[in-house]
């Protein structure tokens, strides 16, 4: 119970951030607009730096096996997310801001921050497991989804900042190497700037809007609750039935990871891609703002629910 009202509590705090974004918006000092740049920031430099940073501790041979754990498990449940929305797409009428934001959760901006907070640096670790997954298929499927193209431009995915750093820091972890302390300590300060600055952008795309309308905007709902509910309770019931949490313990805690990971609101980064794409950007920052409220129920209430089945 502690720690899924420790959760809520953090939750809260970053709406915050979107706060300020709003403030600065209306108060004159920024312009809407001004959340390009600072967007371009946030996914080639910030980001790299939060996938980096997670790669930068001492390996043992138990934590290797919870990550590898975390990361199939991780895949797993996107290569079933991923069909499943698209099978729901014609019928529902989904469009590819309604497609991403059932898919993708705000795994790097919110998720591991908020482990780092309430669950330790260690943990942080394992969160980064299930950033293989997000990133591999964020900028894969969920780019050129967002985007409107058919098929992936390898170079441009390979030559992406986010899959640098993450490549880089699988093999940080593979060859055991120790970057000098002049870069972790940079690398280090850009991870801590990630979500905040993210909340600040989404506060400032919500700006230019009347809030009623946003908490108007009906299809959020039906959204938000497979996004929040209908996709973790799958997760948690995939889980379930294969048994392993109850025949391997050990790994109860870094899988709780997962699921946090994965039953968090929609991700910034797609606000981010609708942003620099021009594709929807207000329906993508009305999602993030609306799965942020919402979330400080669903979140610790999948949390406990984890905790009683498994822990």
């Amino acid at each position: 119970m502690q720690l899924t009202l420790t959760l809520a509590s953090k939750l809260a705090s970053m709406m915050i951030y979107a706060i300020v974004g709003f403030i600065i918006v209306r108060a004159g000092v920024l312009k809407t607009s001004d959340s390009k740049p600072l967007t371009t920031v946030i996914v080639w430099v910030l980001q790299p730096c939060l996938i980096f940073n997670a790669f930068l501790i001492d390996i043992t041979p138990e934590r290797m096996r919870g990550f590898l754990v975390c990361m199939v498990f991780g895949l797993l449940f996107y290569v079933v997310f991923i069909p499943l929305t698209y099978a729901i797409k014609k019928p529902l009428k989904l469009d590819p801001i309604d497609q991403t934001t059932l898919i993708y959760s705000n795994v790097g901006n919110l998720v591991l921050p908020l482990i780092s907070m309430i669950l330790g640096q260690e943990m942080v670790f394992y969160g980064s497991a299930i950033q293989i997954g997000f990133n591999l298929f964020i900028w894969t499927h969920g780019a050129s989804t967002i985007r409107g193209s058919k098929g992936f431009n390898f170079r441009k995915i390979f030559l992406n900042t986010n899959i640098i750093a993450l490549f880089l820091g699988v093999l940080c972890v593979i060859f055991r190497f120790h970057v000098p302390e002049i870069i972790h300590t940079s690398v280090s300060g850009f991870n801590q700037a990630v979500g905040p600055m993210s909340m600040l952008v989404i506060g400032m795309v919500i700006a230019d809007t009347d809030l009623r309308e946003v908490f108007r905007f009906k299809k959020a709902y039906g959204i938000l609750l497979g996004r929040l509910v209908i996709y973790p309770a799958l997760m948690l019931g995939l889980l379930y039935a294969s048994g392993f949490v109850r025949a391997h313990p050990e790994y109860a805690s870094p899988i709780l990871v997962t699921v946090m990971s994965l039953c968090a609101p929609p991700a910034a980064t797609i606000s981010q891609l609708a942003v620099l794409y021009d594709q929807k950007p207000l329906e993508a920052s009305i999602y993030n703002v609306m799965g942020m409220v919402f979330c400080m129920l669903t979140m610790p209430l999948v949390t406990f629910v984890y905790q009683a089945l498994f822990l």
